[in-house]
């Protein structure tokens, strides 16, 4: 006989209440860096000290030193407030437009919603990575240029997902009954149909903003984004990169900083699905 699903396993689907801790504690870490950083980093994070240039990790600096002397640890701290920062924003800005988008699509006449979908489709239509590498090389390099350039790739996503909720949401009983009470289109649209819509949206932006973590970061990485002395993880990876071979610790914290915080908001995106479809083990 199977075994009785536990209540927390019946609250957050198949994910273990180990990893969600674990991940939920990493992005409350990312919040203190982002917030208070100078709380957690022992030193200014672009302050030069050549005297102890390349130095490996130790009591004095947990995560070593650059070629300049600076404290990888620090950088790496008020750097969450670049990458992780930047990436929350790009995310939830593409969400909300998104969500305009394509609740205006579902809801308006039949050939609105297809002159908006077909703008849709023209952007899915171009590789992602490639559309935002041109976007912010057209611009020119800064953080500004790779936030409107991965907003602009990732919102059309959100409209096609907003969209389909709301053709699908927008004949159920309960809105059918309201539009034949007379109740306005904007009405249902946020009494009936949106609040119904946040769930999704809730995972995906959860999820997506580790994807778009790795976004800015690569764009960086390729001398998009960030410039020097900016303690940004993808620049940092990229500054690393000549130093290998005498000071590993230059390129391995950051990119595990990375990878940590990819994988904590996917853990968290993953069990706020498995919550919301009420999966069972």
């Amino acid at each position: 006989m199977e075994a009785r699903a536990t209540p927390a396993r019946r609250k957050w689907g198949r994910t273990p209440m180990s990893l969600i801790n674990l991940a939920i504690l990493v992005v409350a870490l990312l919040a203190i860096f982002i917030v208070i950083p100078e709380l957690v980093a022992p030193r200014d994070p672009i302050e030069l000290d050549v005297g102890n240039r390349l130095v490996g990790p130790s009591a004095a600096h947990l995560f070593g030193t650059d070629e300049g002397g600076r404290d990888v640890f620090s950088r790496v701290v008020y750097g969450a407030r670049y990458s992780v920062g930047l990436a929350v924003i790009i995310v939830l800005i593409a969400a909300l437009f998104g969500l305009m988008f394509g609740a205006i699509a579902g809801m308006g006449p039949r050939r609105l919603d297809d002159l908006m979908m077909r703008i849709v489709d023209i952007f899915l239509g171009f590789p992602a990575l490639v559309l935002a590498l041109a976007i912010a090389a057209a611009i020119g390099r800064g953080l500004g240029s790779v936030a409107l350039a991965l907003t602009i790739i990732w919102w059309p996503g959100y409209a096609r997902l907003v969209r389909g909720e709301v053709l699908s949401l927008k004949e159920r009983p309960h809105v059918e009954a309201a539009r034949a009470l007379g109740v306005s289109t904007v009405a249902l649209l946020r009494r009936h149909i949106l609040p119904f819509v946040f769930h999704e949206l809730n995972v995906r932006v959860t999820t997506d903003i580790g994807y778009a973590l790795v976004a800015v970061t690569a764009l960086s990485f390729l001398g998009l984004g960030a410039q020097s002395p900016t303690p940004e993880w993808g620049l940092l990876i990229r500054d690393s990169r000549p130093y290998f071979g005498v000071a590993w610790w230059y390129m391995v914290f950051p990119g595990v900083m990375i990878m940590l915080t990819a994988t904590a908001f996917s853990i968290i995106g993953d069990a706020l699905s498995g919550h919301q479809t009420g999966e069972h083990p």
